[in-house]
């Protein structure tokens, strides 16, 4: 199980909690030996990273350029064990290969409206057309 965690940059923290942990943590239940693939943006890529920073080694870190804008600490973490996969020129071309590489998604869309579609709610769209599962449904 390869679960992509993604998100709005502007989701509050109250947010994260009632969205994403409980299924985060539905997911250690279920699966502890699952692996997360997360971008390195604001808001719920890095609340997603500081959560599993002392949960779980199996993590791999998606970022563009040579390296990772942000990394959480790694005294007394799994983030030393941590995959940090970059190299990607654009947004895009980094959560498509995410995308690529996830079996599993979790996200949720608070930003796209009727003037703007955000580009977490492309990520879902194009997750759902390439047959990923959303986690919830599990």
């Amino acid at each position: 199980m390869k679960i992509f965690v993604g998100g709005n940059g502007n989701l509050s923290f109250e947010d994260f909690c009632l969205y994403y942990v409980t299924a985060l943590n539905n997911i250690f239940n279920i699966n502890p030996d699952a692996s997360f693939l997360v971008c390195e943006f604001r808001g719920v890529d890095i609340l997603t990273l500081e959560y599993l920073k002392c949960k779980t080694p199996n993590v791999s870190v998606y970022h563009m350029g040579k390296y990772s804008r942000y990394t959480p600490d790694q005294f007394k973490t799994h983030v030393s064990e941590w995959e940090f996969i970059g190299g990607y020129r654009s947004n895009w071309e980094r959560d498509q290969a995410v995308i690529k590489d996830c079996t599993h998604f979790l996200a949720y869309d608070f930003n796209t409206d009727y003037k703007r579609k955000s580009g977490t709610q492309k990520n879902i769209e194009e997750c759902r057309r390439l047959g990923k599962i959303f986690i919830p449904e599990i």
